[in-house]
């Protein structure tokens, strides 16, 4: 295992992070049981180098299956979570940037991050398993938020 302690304190790896909300309710993936098996918001890591959309567009395609429609400009919420003990490090931060988006269709091809898709009101958010870096999405989400158009 890497020693993690040769990171500078604010080492983080960038995640973005795709919000589709229709009728006040938030797009939620449900990762297979042979990863975890909780429930997370569509996206993931940035490459090294890597435009924000087109990074977002390729999880995208990789984990769903799906085309992006839509993406706000801005993000919407951005907030940090602290691993520990994965990807062979003692411990490192994800950033995570949430964009709102839109996508063609919600006909996904399943792959092991993402089996199936629902989506869910704040409340119903509170009672769900969700993963790591979703965990801090209740404290965020917000339907009027999503009342108007994207702004991209």
């Amino acid at each position: 295992m890497e020693i993690s302690t040769s990171f500078p304190d604010s080492f983080h790896r960038v995640t973005i992070k795709g919000l589709c909300v229709r009728d006040g309710k938030i797009l939620l993936v449900k990762e297979s049981t042979e990863l975890s098996g909780k429930w997370e918001l569509p996206g993931g890591g940035l490459d090294f180098g890597e435009n924000i959309r087109a990074g977002f567009e390729r999880e995208i395609r990789e984990e769903m299956g799906l085309t992006v429609s839509k993406m706000s400009k801005s993000p919407v919420y951005v907030w940090t979570h602290k691993y520990e003990h994965q990807r062979n490090l003692d411990w490192y931060y994800a950033f995570v940037v949430a964009y709102r988006v839109e996508f063609e269709n919600l006909d996904i091809t399943p792959t092991p991050e993402c089996q199936e898709i629902q989506f869910f009101s704040a409340e119903e958010l509170e009672a769900l398993n969700l993963g790591g870096q979703v965990q801090h999405l209740p404290k965020h989400f917000n339907a009027a938020d999503f009342l108007g158009g994207i702004d991209g």
